[in-house]
């Protein structure tokens, strides 16, 4: 079989070397007898080196002309919409209706329970937030204390409290506390004694520069109050220890108390 096979090629073109067509016609064939018997390819002297090589491969060569995937490697896409004679048509396949027929959720995200309050819900919050201890401070330039001081408003001999900036309406609310800014020290020329939540080392420094003070005095909301509205309150409360974070912005707290 594997001979008359070898005679067919040989015929097949003047030069005695199969063409192409010929190879492509009988090469299953001619493969499938050379692995039973290999050894008629020495019988045969016609046959080049090039011949044998065209003809027989290695089982694992890999070239360009023989990249493929894997058989069941790629898969057709399934078209789904495309007519009710595909199967996949009006619906695509995902029945009619209800939470797995919908776009991005075919699994709903944990904790869903179909509407209804979900369980997490139902409970109390436990813990805090650090937010809800936030200092919230009223800023204070040198340049906005100075022209307050020239348009009379704010008295240069007496001590400049927050409760000075508040009977002078330059502060309608004071949730925690004022802090003196350095704008406008360059210009800063009067000496006051002034008594703030917080303070700038630029800006303690141009008030000590033409000889003036900065203390600074803690208020909690309950002192701050009692401060702004003492008129509210039968007793004064005691002004209240700051807290062991601020302890040492406060050294002087112990005389106020």
């Amino acid at each position: 079989m594997a001979m008359n096979i070898f005679k067919r090629l040989l015929l097949s073109s003047s030069n005695n070397t199969p063409s192409l067509h010929t190879l492509f016609t009988h090469g299953n064939h001619l493969l499938s007898s050379l692995r039973k018997t290999p050894s008629i390819i020495n019988t045969l002297p016609s046959l080049t080196n090039i011949t044998k090589r065209t003809l027989i491969l290695p089982a694992n060569e890999v070239r360009l002309n023989n990249l493929r995937d894997n058989p069941g490697a790629k898969q057709q896409r399934t078209r789904v919409g495309r007519g009710i004679g595909s199967g996949k048509g009006k619906t695509c396949g995902r029945g009619h209706g209800g939470q797995k027929s919908r776009t991005g959720r075919g699994k709903p995200a944990p904790g869903f329970e179909g509407g209804q309050t979900p369980l997490y819900k139902k409970m109390r919050k436990f813990g805090f937030k650090n937010a809800a201890f936030k200092r919230t401070l009223f800023p204070l330039n040198l340049s906005k204390l100075q022209h307050y001081i020239e348009a009379g408003r704010i008295d240069p001999t007496q001590t400049i409290t927050m409760k000075t900036l508040y009977d002078a309406n330059i502060l309608q609310k004071v949730p925690q506390g004022v802090k003196l800014l350095s704008s406008g020290r360059d210009r800063f020329t009067y000496p006051l004694d002034i008594e703030m939540t917080d303070c700038s080392a630029l800006a303690r420094e141009a008030v000590e520069r033409v000889g003036g003070t900065v203390k600074l005095v803690y208020y909690n909301k309950l002192g701050m109050r009692a401060l702004l509205k003492p008129e509210k309150f039968e007793i004064l409360p005691r002004l209240a220890r700051p807290t062991p974070k601020l302890m040492k912005k406060y050294p002087e707290w112990t005389d106020i108390i």
